[in-house]
């Protein structure tokens, strides 16, 4: 929740664009700088103040070395869905045949993502076998090794990245079986032959998604503080995540830092809250913290209430049930969802798209970024997991034919 103190700022963040763009409006030609001198007197006294006005916040805004409009530009481009990323129809009947093996990372993320998958692929009556794997070495590895001996027509997963499972990545390319992934760390190769097929949210594109929250953190605390981001260890698409959220802070803010946390899955709804308000109370001047993965914050607003600390600005990436449910209440200051249900849709189309002899790099386009705030006013107000783009499903069986 917003902070009294951060608020302020926001609010004068706001009033000092409002200054620079009415000076730059009475500045802008060379016709109104002639006509400038048939004003009267009182227009004239007028346009001096508004011009002291708009250097002294001029003044503020370079002394925190901020773009402050700039920042809110960028934030205001996203509150609202624009679609999803394919755009090119199938073309052709698509076959029932299909058979996946979707491998899911245990977290409530995937959990939503798997169940979307299931639904799109039942359309075309596919089938699909649902493994669940601990995020460890052995327990990932233990998955891929189940879905080579079952060799699918694809494998459908999330968040984990090739180097966690070498070995059976390189037996699925050999079997040339499509690995079809989201928010994994490895380039998309569109080639079921080598590497990952298709990765829906590489690495540069999620970075974006955390800078966005980046910005409208610095544009909340007014262009200087304190700030946290807090790790998942073990998923280097959640690490990806953090380090967008840092590097975005250290290059436009100058007076702004920000320390990382770590936090172990199997701290995840235990020790995590306690971790994440013991940090906070030795930290008191923290004005945001983010988290790389929303989980990590479940449970964390009871503790800080328990503990008697007002929470800071709190940001985070791929909100859960738990997570809307916070934003909705405004006890969250902003967040992009993942998009759990149109990535399984989108995994389908990419599926539809091999088995038909399309051209796979045609799923690829991920939709843009939608930032949830409060202040945005633009949650929607269901279901618990709804979708960035309430319009998906329709938009997803037009190009499939369906409609």
């Amino acid at each position: 929740m917003r902070t009294n103190s951060a608020r302020w700022r926001y609010l004068i963040a706001l009033m000092l664009i409002a200054a620079l763009a009415i000076l730059a409006t009475g500045c802008g030609g060379g016709s109104s700088s002639s006509s400038s001198s048939e004003t009267t007197a009182e227009s004239g006294a007028e346009s001096s103040a508004e011009e002291g006005s708009a250097e002294e916040g001029a003044s503020e805004e370079s002394s925190s070395g901020v773009d402050m409009a700039a920042l809110e530009k960028v934030v205001h481009e996203h509150i609202k869905p624009q679609g999803i990323g394919p755009t090119v129809p199938i073309g052709k009947p698509i076959p029932e045949d299909q058979y996946a093996v979707f491998i899911n990372c245990g977290a409530p993320a995937c959990v939503v993502f798997e169940e979307s998958f299931n639904e799109a692929a039942a359309l075309f009556h596919w089938k699909v076998d649902n493994i669940t794997v601990e995020p460890t070495p052995e327990g990932i590895q233990k998955g891929f090794a189940e879905a080579v001996r079952r060799k699918p027509d694809a494998v459908v997963t999330s968040g984990f990245a090739i180097e966690q499972y070498p070995k059976q990545a390189k037996e699925l390319n050999e079997l040339e079986i499509p690995i079809l992934s989201n928010t994994g760390t490895d380039p998309s190769t569109f080639n079921p032959a080598e590497g990952v097929t298709l990765q829906t949210q590489e690495p540069e594109l999620v970075s974006t998604a955390a800078a966005l929250m980046a910005d409208q953190a610095i544009v909340n605390a007014g262009g200087e503080g304190e700030f946290i981001a807090t790790n998942l260890s073990g998923y280097p698409s959640v690490a990806i995540q953090v380090k967008g959220f840092e590097e975005e802070i250290e290059s436009k803010c100058p007076k702004c830092s920000v320390q990382r946390l770590e936090i172990q899955p199997t701290q995840l709804g235990k020790e995590a809250p306690t971790i994440i308000t013991n940090t906070l109370r030795a930290n008191p001047n923290v004005v945001g913290i983010y988290f790389g993965y929303d989980g990590i914050a479940t449970g964390l607003n009871s503790a800080l209430k328990t503990a008697g600390i007002t929470p800071p600005d709190t940001y985070s990436w791929a909100p859960d049930e738990v997570g809307v449910e916070e934003l909705r209440n405004d006890e969250k200051t902003g967040a992009v969802p993942l998009g759990q249900p149109e990535n399984g849709w989108q995994m389908v189309d990419a599926m539809a798209r091999l088995a038909t002899g399309g051209n796979v790099e045609d799923s690829a386009t991920w939709g843009p970024y939608v930032l949830w705030a409060p202040e945005f006013d633009n949650i929607p107000a269901s279901p618990a997991n709804p979708p960035p783009n309430p319009e998906f499903k329709a938009e997803f069986e037009k190009l499939w034919g369906l409609k």
